[in-house]
């Protein structure tokens, strides 16, 4: 039996949105098989991981366990990172698969998802000979017809350019091809501006499957209708049809105050989803006696 695992990289206040992306994974998983959700986090009160594993038995008794684990030791190679947009957390995803080298399949998954179909149907879509498999950055797969930027981050063409919030990693495959020491020494020259994500893509841009827009849906009906529509009405009607069928929705910024938790309005239903998710996360205290 393979091995398959959910993974989060988490600091600070974002575990509020890891716990809703948690949540939302156990609510839908229906797989016979135990699932492991590892996250990896540098610092977490003892209150505050309790409540995180309390997740797993919220929505039924469901084979699921939630565990805890400090980042890599590797990652103390990184010298002089300094970005406040794409803090050091980023990063930690490059290491997951040398990190969990016992397992088979990782799925990593950005804190801002929220997902709408059981996971155990996500680890069968990377071929045995890719190393991950990954959904097209909505951004550059739009206006890559048009304008292919691909000169500044080191791939041949950014009409191929991945998303890295949402990561479906085959580990023996990905391990065999790249070294962590290879990883660290790309990420000390710091020569990117989305540097885990331009990272990957060059890494694996041979050995990348490339899924259906649905599996990583990363904005809302403004960028859409108001946008994409404009720039490229042919990917705008591709990526209208994924909107249908979303499996998991990724909260990317489009414009300022953007992601659900920036503005007081509820402007759809997925908005509306993850304040019901941490909604019910915040109610068990209630539940428990806590007033």
């Amino acid at each position: 039996m393979k091995k398959k695992a959910v993974v989060y990289c988490v600091t600070g206040s974002h575990i509020q949105l890891a716990a809703v992306s948690i949540a939302s994974v156990v609510n839908t998983y229906e797989g016979n098989e135990p699932l492991d959700i590892l996250v990896v986090i540098n610092e977490l009160g003892n209150e505050e991981i309790l409540k995180l594993k309390s997740i797993s038995g919220l929505y039924g008794e469901k084979n699921v366990t939630i565990t805890i684990w400090y980042p890599p030791k590797i990652i103390n190679e990184i010298k002089n990172y300094s970005n406040s947009r794409f803090p050091e957390v980023t990063l930690w995803r490059l290491f997951l698969p040398s990190y969990f080298s016992n397992y088979d399949y990782i799925l990593y998954l950005d804190n801002d998802t929220i997902v709408y179909d059981d996971v155990s149907n996500f680890f069968d879509l990377i071929p045995d000979q890719k190393s991950i498999a990954a959904v097209r950055d909505f951004y550059f797969s739009v206006i890559s017809d048009t304008e292919d930027s691909f000169k500044y981050f080191g791939v041949k063409t950014m009409k191929n350019y991945f998303n890295s919030g949402v990561i479906l990693f085959n580990v023996v495959v990905f391990n065999e091809q790249i070294r962590p020491e290879a990883i660290v020494r790309m990420i000390n020259k710091n020569e990117y501006l989305y540097l885990d994500q331009t990272i990957l893509n060059i890494l694996c841009e041979r050995s990348v499957e490339l899924l259906p827009y649905e599996y990583n849906y990363q904005k809302d009906d403004h960028w859409l209708f108001d946008w994409a529509k404009n720039v490229n009405p042919l990917k705008f009607l591709k990526i209208e049809k994924a909107r249908k069928n979303i499996k998991i929705r990724h909260f990317v910024e489009f414009e300022k105050n953007s992601m659900p938790w920036e503005h007081l309005s509820i402007q759809d239903r997925w908005e509306k989803d993850f304040w019901n998710y941490l909604y019910e996360i915040k109610s068990t205290s209630l539940r428990s006696g806590k007033q």
